[in-house]
């Protein structure tokens, strides 16, 4: 046999666990569990239990203070996501028609500006014209 056949053989024999070995399995089955279960908690579970504090969890939803508050706060929510959605697009809005203004005004200065040169001139030509015949 090769040297690596019997390190197998070494590392893949079968020993005994030490004598805690269940007691340490069984108790990290019990953190696990307490974990599982502390991780399950809802976050509105305690907003639950201030609306109710006597009721227990099970019949909390069937109590219509409940319920309401919990409709109530979910339409809160969709109103204030919605409502900011639409002032920001609002916003744009109003950025883009500032932008537009300022564009307009100034080729309303550059059209009066051209209007007011071929005026003169043609006040010009008139003038010329009147004051040769």
């Amino acid at each position: 046999m090769s040297r690596l056949d019997e390190e197998l053989k070494i590392a893949l024999a079968r020993h005994e666990p030490p004598e805690d070995f269940a007691e340490r399995i069984a108790a990290r089955i019990a953190l696990g569990q307490a974990t599982r279960e502390k991780e399950s908690e809802h976050w509105w579970r305690p907003i639950l239990r201030f609306l109710n504090p006597g009721m227990p969890l099970q019949r909390l939803f069937e109590a219509p203070r409940a319920r309401w508050a919990v409709i109530g706060v979910v339409a809160c929510l969709v109103l204030a996501t919605f409502g900011g959605y639409r002032y920001r697009e609002y916003q744009k809005e109003l950025a883009q028609a500032e932008i537009a203004k300022a564009q307009v005004m100034y080729a309303l200065q550059i059209a009066s500006t051209k209007l007011n040169t071929a005026q003169r001139k043609a006040l010009g030509v008139v003038s010329q014209s009147s004051h040769s015949n």
